[in-house]
């Protein structure tokens, strides 16, 4: 009996057929399945090899038959994904049985998914290199402003006023710049594109989260004027924390992305083979079969185990994209949790500010309250609907919640980032003009209201982001079909009439 029917005698219906070349140790095969799991579907039941077969007995007379009939063909017919286990020791490819799998896959239309997601080992230690020491040291520094210079209540204004804005500005400039290598992704290789993103952008983010946790531990010690409305009052403190939280999430996008390129790029090395003729077979009868079988479509399960290693994932749609020389490195990732909730807080911090912003209709009487309130509503919204349309699209196909994540969370960048920042430049100019004036005058009253492209930014701009962000990354139905825009591929939905 195998360990399998010893847990489960009455058998389970199989979901997830595990692909891989009894090479690797009992830990390492589970860590690997645990990161490569289809999560979000409702998946609970596996076939291994290992754990099904009963491993005291001779399992020849079950495999004597053609290869499409054997035991793991059956499993594998029945099992919605199939994950590809990729070993340190050898290529699973140079087992002739993991072969045929690959060939059963590409028959059958099974989605096959590889390990991706990096280690949590590597996670927290990336994590405590590019966020928590930076951060730790800008509260150091920022103890020791406080120690030394709180006395002098003008030179901490300035120079907390003067350090605020250069860190609004360079993150203005790094989103900028990210935003256009997007757009003109066509004009710069790739190489060259994930250079400045990771070694100049990632760097200056993780600079400013410490200058930006500096600046803060001074900003809300100290004493500041009383702003005539309440609005500004909230934007003033608002700032630190709205730029501290900013550049921390994309720290943190830029390494999942630079963590799940490494990782994958890892397990395709795992993979490599030169050519199908080294896979071998312990059998030569179970050799004869499946060469027999696999004969005329080597080029076919070769095609799939490229996909494989290219997008971490393989379906039709990957391969029909791969086929037509589109880019589809990484496109495969499973990691759906982390994004949706890194795309979630950003879209709050949106939100709160909308909400702070309602307070100009009373002090100022600018613009329609009504039309406020509908958008603030509408953000609010569409970042309860998204991601149960993303969870949708994913129960669908991988390839699909995917692209559909990354859509969203850029569209939250540029949601939060571009009407924040407008309206944090303008407060920090009036301030240091509220400052000078003070210096003259002990108290000035005056009032100040946001200008004409603020209200805009928040009340028209950033719930027309959110609807857009939805309609963008969920496709409505029908087929989808790879299409190329800023040098990456898209998934576009073709509508198709019912019949």
């Amino acid at each position: 009996m195998s360990y399998a029917l010893m847990k489960h005698p009455d058998g389970l219906l199989c979901q997830v057929f595990i692909s891989h070349a009894w090479a690797e140790g009992l830990f390492e095969l589970g860590d690997l399945v645990w990161r490569a799991w289809p999560r979000l579907q409702g998946i609970r039941n596996m076939y291994c090899c290992l754990l099904a077969n009963p491993q005291n007995l001779d399992i020849g007379q079950l495999l004597s038959g053609p290869p499409k009939q054997s035991p793991f063909a059956r499993a594998m017919r029945s099992a919605s994904h199939v994950l590809v286990i990729p070993n340190e020791t050898v290529s699973i490819y140079t087992r002739l049985w993991c072969v045929y799998e690959a060939y059963l896959g590409t028959c059958w239309h099974k989605t096959c998914l590889m390990p991706t997601q990096p280690k949590k080992v590597v996670r927290r230690s990336v994590v405590a290199r590019t966020i928590i020491l930076p951060a730790g040291f800008g509260l150091l520094l920022g103890s020791a402003w406080l120690l030394f210079l709180s006395d002098n209540r003008v030179l901490t204004h300035k120079m907390a006023t003067m350090l605020m804005f250069l860190c609004v500005t360079v993150t203005a400039l790094c989103f900028a710049v990210s935003l256009a290598m997007k757009v003109t992704a066509f004009m710069f290789t790739k190489p060259c594109r994930l250079w400045v993103k990771m070694m100049v952008i990632r760097t200056l983010h993780i600079l400013l989260l410490s200058l930006c946790t500096t600046v803060a531990c001074a900003w809300y010690i100290m004493k500041h004027r009383e702003y005539p409305s309440p609005w500004q009052q909230f934007l003033h403190y608002f700032i630190p924390l709205a730029l501290v939280l900013f550049n921390l999430l994309r720290i943190s996008q830029l390494n999942q992305q630079r963590l799940e390129g490494l990782e994958l790029s890892t397990q395709a090395g795992h993979l490599q083979i030169r050519t199908l003729d080294e896979a071998t077979c312990t059998n030569p009868t179970d050799e004869l079969r499946i060469r027999e079988d696999i004969r005329g479509h080597e080029a076919d399960v070769d095609l799939t185990i490229r996909v494989l290693m290219k997008a971490g994932a393989y379906n039709d749609s990957l391969r029909n994209a791969f086929e037509a020389g589109l880019d589809i490195s990484g496109i495969g990732n499973t990691d759906l949790l982390a994004k949706m909730g890194t795309a979630i807080l950003i879209w709050v911090l949106a939100i709160v500010d909308s909400a702070g912003f309602a307070d100009n209709y009373f002090s100022c009487q600018f613009g329609n309250v009504t039309w406020l309130y509908l958008s603030i509503a509408l953000t609010i919204l569409m970042t309860m609907l998204t991601p149960v349309l993303i969870w949708r699209l994913h129960l669908r196909g991988q390839h699909q919640s995917g692209f559909a994540v990354k859509v969203w969370m850029n569209c939250a960048s540029v949601g939060l980032g571009i009407p924040l920042l407008v309206q944090i430049e303008t407060h920090l100019l009036t301030a240091m003009h509220f400052l000078e004036k003070e210096m003259e005058e002990p108290q000035n009253d005056e009032l100040w209201c946001p200008p004409w492209y603020g209200w805009f930014m928040v009340s028209i701009f950033r719930p027309m982001v959110a609807v857009l962000s939805a309609v963008a990354a969920v496709p409505l139905g029908g087929t989808l079909r790879p299409s190329y825009l800023g040098g990456s591929w898209y998934l576009v939905t073709t509508l198709n009439p019912k019949p």
